[in-house]
């Protein structure tokens, strides 16, 4: 089983109209919503593995309560903690022509009761599971070090971890030295306060981190290339160039396909390969992280991986 811990889920509406007018009353012509959040993504994208997953974090009031019945009608299973305050929502309003305006609601801070429970939590799923997942934002101080506790505790079981985050809840997870670490160019410049100029600045980065003894070090940008180093050496992987629809969750199916690769016994190289395929893939489609392997598959072939060392 793969566990994954999402800190800041969101109830993910779409709004669908024709034009969106500043000031002025619309009618709609449909609403459709999906559980959000990093980790129920990575969950999600599994899920359309056959990977045995389950998904926990934070949910919290008549919010929290429709994810719940979202993920259950996906068939997602999960294990959440009561935050005791509402789950936030996002709305994305789509127009005909393809513009999509967000906006997010705030998070709202959990109680240290509720950081002590799920770590609780993570601690005893860590023990049935042969990864834990900790994607995505904190939702205050109170929970910055829930992914450093659940990497010691994907230690303490003897399992591997994957963290993909960004500002305290980063720097604080990395001190645990999990056994991946996937995060985008800019959550990495804004949490070390550093600009990657060049391929050069990219690699040191890269080296920095594998040796702090970190073995699965990713570097994503968006459409740009994807670096990576582990053992083997380090690679830069080209993406093709695809019309993005919703580029949300691609990072997130990337790490979903990497790990259905590592359990299937593939190399890092060809996990590497199908990893980004698959967030390719995501941002081709408007839903988010349910890319299948047939359609996964279909844009492996046009992903060129170059190794560099």
């Amino acid at each position: 089983m793969i566990t994954t811990v999402t800190l800041n889920p969101m109830l993910d509406k779409t709004v669908r109209l024709d034009s969106l007018k500043k000031g002025a009353i619309h009618r709609a012509s449909s609403l459709s919503m999906v559980a959000g959040g990093k980790g129920i993504n990575v969950a999600r994208q599994l899920k359309c593995f056959g990977v045995d997953v389950l998904a926990t974090g934070f949910l919290g009031g008549e919010v929290g309560e429709v994810i719940k019945k979202l993920l259950e009608k996906e068939g997602i299973r999960h294990e959440f903690v009561d935050a005791l305050v509402m789950t936030r929502e996002g709305v994305t309003y789509l127009e005909q022509d393809g513009t999509a305006t967000a906006v997010f609601e705030p998070s709202e801070h959990v109680s240290v009761n509720a950081v002590h429970e799920l770590t609780g939590k993570v601690s005893s799923l860590a023990g049935k599971s042969t990864w834990v997942v900790c994607s995505g934002s904190s939702v205050g101080h109170e929970s910055d070090d829930i992914f450093y506790e659940s990497v010691l505790a994907a230690h303490k079981a003897g399992i591997k971890s994957v963290l993909d985050s960004y500002g305290n809840a980063l720097t604080l997870g990395l001190k645990a030295v999990p056994t991946m670490i996937k995060p985008n160019r800019q959550e990495f410049e804004r949490t070390f306060g550093t600009v990657l100029n060049n391929e050069n600045e990219v690699r040191r980065g890269l080296d920095k981190w594998r040796g702090a003894g970190i073995k699965y070090v990713l570097l994503t940008d968006g459409g740009n290339p994807v670096y990576a180093a582990a053992d083997e050496g380090e690679w830069k992987v080209t993406v093709p160039s695809i019309q993005a629809v919703n580029p949300v969750g691609s990072g997130d199916s990337m790490v979903g396909g990497m790990l259905y690769g590592f359990t299937k016994g593939w190399d890092f190289e060809r996990s590497l390969r199908f990893g980004v395929a698959a967030g390719t893939a995501n941002a081709s489609v408007w839903v988010v992280a349910n890319s299948s392997y047939e359609e996964i598959m279909k844009f492996e072939s046009m992903i060129q991986v170059h190794k560099l060392a």
